[in-house]
């Protein structure tokens, strides 16, 4: 009878391990990450019995997971993306309402601020519309700083979040360098696989893909190394490797990531996906630039309106001058340079100006210009970088004081803290110059039906601007400046000289005339506050192929249109993450009516299995009582 009592007996044991399988599903049912347990069986060796082979009873196969590979890295996936994208909406939304709030956007003030513009133009001699406008002009200064003071605040926000995020990093690393040794050490004592300590790693696993995107490798002892970024190492075997967010070697005020060691590597820009990679893809795609864009409108307002007041005269018949105070480009030098040279940057041409920031570095022989955020070489730039042969690159002029050591590198922000310190420097409204600085007259002896149109300051800074000007016809296709030269004629041509420009028409006689000269009392003069007025639909970005507005309504509309994307994928993103989850825990999750049927079943086979054994023990009892 001891086959009968043997095959009892392991019908008890494995019955009573698929009941505790159970009653462990049951119990982690609302366990986050926990992947049902499932009890394979399998028949014991059997014995053999003169010419035949009788059974031997059961024995536990395994006490596997429920599990997909495939699954969980599409649900990985998918939460890696729909994290990334949630962090840049929620950003992005954040300064597209502050740009796009119909009363207090930029676009508002600049229209009010070019509104006050116009009504000086129909009145020039108004005092009131004079204030009106330096009020205006104030308001817009202001509209700019609390527009760069919004962009701050959200560059604070980044920060913060970078080194929360950074933080939690370092957590999941930890646990996921712990959950290997633990997994490793659990394989070389046991036969069977740690499933509850597998389950665990794959959750910090998925947590961690939620932060920032990762690649993993399997090792052969059932280890999992972990690498991010252009495969920077976060974990291999059971050694962990922490990140640092720490301040920019260039800007103090701005976070970088770097992998900590005796020497800290930045990796911020090679990172991706989750919610760190949405931050920074916002940083450098959204916020950076936008801030940039804001400055180099500021940086085109400002020096617009500077330039046309210049080319006028005031109330008083002086020149004008300047009514903003147009800020400067910001230079840094990197905390790990060996040399003491400074470097320092002016705005010589505003249309040539990108917003781009550059990185500038010296290989001991040169410079070498950079595109700061993409890394990219910037070429066609002229000079050497001193003092009188400055570097001339995308509209700035830069020089260094002293002579730099090969390896020093320096950044340049051309416009984005112009917004921040965009300031009216005008006080007095008579300052302001709404009539032209020179006026066109045609002699009254003139016989012919030549004419000369009215002047147009092309260059306010011209030193001979309102020197007097006599052009003399010679000949019907001839003329003079001011008794002297010989200068062909064709009608509608522009003549461009001190600095003025105008147009010649019609047919002059031979010994017709026609003056360029200073303007004077010019009170009801408005020529120079009309070319102010329309300023703003002039090209001055972009070398002269955008206008003021157009930069405006193209900032705002990419801001608008990169949250709208996003707000697109994003619920894209959440279905696919929904359905990948659904799919893991149709498969992996604990169904308690399952659960309820299987432990019904083990529990009968479980009774099944003692009342045999209580027969076993029965018959071998009958059959001592029969010896005895």
């Amino acid at each position: 009878m001891g086959d009968m009592l043997g095959n009892s007996l392991s019908a008890l044991v494995s019955y009573q391990r698929a009941i505790a399988t159970t009653s462990h599903n049951i119990a982690n049912a609302d366990t986050e990450g926990y992947s049902r347990q499932a009890v394979t069986f399998n028949t014991r060796v059997p014995q053999q019995v003169g010419s035949f082979a009788i059974g031997s009873g059961v024995n536990i196969d395994a006490v596997r997971r429920v599990y997909d590979s495939f699954a969980v890295e599409q649900m990985r996936t998918a939460s890696n993306s729909h994290a990334q994208l949630s962090s840049y909406y929620s950003l992005s939304s954040q300064l597209d309402n502050a740009l796009s709030d119909p009363e207090l956007g930029i676009s508002t003030a600049l229209s009010r601020f070019y509104d006050s513009v116009q009504n000086v133009a129909d009145d020039p001699a108004s005092m009131s519309s004079r204030q009106l406008l330096l009020s205006e002009a104030s308001a817009l200064g202001d509209r700019f700083a609390d527009m760069s003071s919004q962009m701050d605040s959200l560059d604070k926000e980044v920060n913060a979040r970078i080194t929360s995020v950074v933080s939690e990093i370092n957590d999941y690393v930890g646990q996921i360098a712990l959950s290997n040794k633990m997994i490793v050490e659990a394989r070389g004592k046991f036969s069977g696989e740690p499933n509850d300590l597998l389950d665990q790693r794959d959750q910090s696993l998925l947590k961690l893909s939620e932060l920032v995107g990762i690649s993993t490798v399997a090792q052969d002892d059932g280890a999992v190394n972990v690498f991010v970024g252009n495969g920077q190492s976060l974990v291999l075997g059971s050694e962990p490797q922490q990140l640092t967010a720490s301040p920019s070697q260039f800007d103090a005020q701005r976070v970088e990531i770097a992998i900590r060691g005796a020497v800290n590597v930045e990796i911020s820009d090679v990172l991706s996906g989750g919610s760190l990679g949405g931050v920074l893809a916002f940083r450098d795609d959204l916020l950076d630039k936008s801030k940039n864009e804001l400055g180099r409108i500021a940086v085109a307002v400002s020096g617009s309106i500077n330039d046309i007041n210049r080319a006028g005269l005031d109330l008083q018949g002086n020149r004008g001058g300047d009514i903003f105070a147009v800020p400067s480009p910001t230079t840094f030098a990197a905390s790990t340079n060996t040399g003491t040279a400074a470097m320092t940057a002016n705005i010589t041409d505003i249309g040539a100006l990108t917003g781009n920031n550059l990185m500038i570095s010296y290989n001991g022989t040169a410079w070498q210009v950079f595109n700061e955020a993409s890394r990219q070489p910037v070429t066609g730039f002229s000079g050497a970088g001193t003092p009188a042969d400055p570097l001339v690159v995308e509209g700035l002029s830069i020089s260094v004081d002293m002579l730099p050591v090969a390896g020093d590198r320096f950044v340049v922000r051309p416009v984005s803290g112009a917004a921040a310190d965009l300031q009216v420097v005008m006080t007095d409204p008579a300052g302001i110059a709404a009539a032209a600085a020179t006026r066109s007259a045609a002699a009254t002896t003139n016989t012919g039906s030549g004419s000369i149109s009215e002047t147009r300051v092309v260059d306010p800074d011209n030193a001979n601007l309102t020197d007097t000007l006599t052009l003399s016809f010679i000949a019907p296709d001839t003329y003079q400046v001011n008794g002297s030269g010989s200068f062909a004629y064709t009608p509608g041509q522009t003549v461009v000289m001190n600095g003025n420009a105008f147009v010649l028409n019609g047919t002059p006689s031979v010994g017709d005339s026609f003056s360029v000269a200073a303007n004077s009392g010019a009170v009801g003069d408005n020529r120079n506050m009309l070319a102010m007025a329309a300023a703003e639909e002039l090209g001055y970005l972009n070398g002269g192929r955008s206008s003021i507005a157009d930069t405006v309504n193209g900032m705002v509309g990419n801001i608008a249109v990169a949250t709208r994307s996003t707000q697109l994928n994003l619920d894209s993103q959440q279905a696919l993450l929904n359905q990948a989850t659904a799919r893991v825990q149709g498969l992996s999750g604990v169904n308690l009516d399952e659960e309820a049927a299987n432990l019904l079943k083990y529990q009968q086979a479980y009774q099944a299995a003692a009342q045999a054994t209580s027969v076993a023990n029965e018959l071998f009892q009958s059959l001592m009582g029969a010896f005895r």
